[in-house]
C-alpha cells in the first residue's frame, strides 16, 4: 500500500514538473524566453559583456562586405551602437542622441 502511494506521488510530481516546463515553450512569451536564452548561450568575449550590462539588443544587423563580417547592435534608449567583428570583439562604439521610441508611438 505504501509503495503504491509513493509511486503515485512520484508520478504526480513528475507530471507537474513536465507540464510547467512545457508551458514555458508555448506562445509568444515562451519563444521570446527561448530566443534570449539561446542567444546568451552562444555569446562570447565582448558581446557577452555588452549583453549582460545592457540586455537584449533591439536591433542586430549583420553586415558582410570587403572581406569582413561586422555585427551592429543598436540600443536607442542609451544612444549607443556597438560594432563587433567575427570573433565577437568590440571594434567600435558610436554614440548618438538617445531616442525614446515609445514616445513616437504615443504621439501618433
Amino acid at each position: 500500500m505504501i509503495k503504491r502511494l509513493i509511486l503515485v506521488l512520484t508520478l504526480i510530481s513528475l507530471l507537474a514538473a513536465t507540464s510547467e516546463a512545457v508551458t514555458i515553450g508555448k506562445g509568444r512569451r515562451g519563444r521570446s524566453y527561448l530566443r534570449h536564452s539561446l542567444l546568451e548561450s552562444k555569446l562570447t568575449n565582448d558581446k557577452l559583456t555588452i549583453y549582460q550590462t545592457h540586455g537584449y539588443p533591439v536591433h542586430r544587423l549583420l553586415v558582410k562586405g570587403y572581406g569582413r563580417v561586422l555585427e551592429h547592435w543598436t540600443y536607442y534608449e542609451i544612444g549607443k551602437e556597438f560594432i563587433f567583428d567575427e570573433d565577437s570583439n568590440l571594434v567600435e562604439t558610436r554614440n548618438f542622441w538617445p531616442e525614446n521610441r515609445r514616445e513616437r508611438f504615443e504621439r501618433s
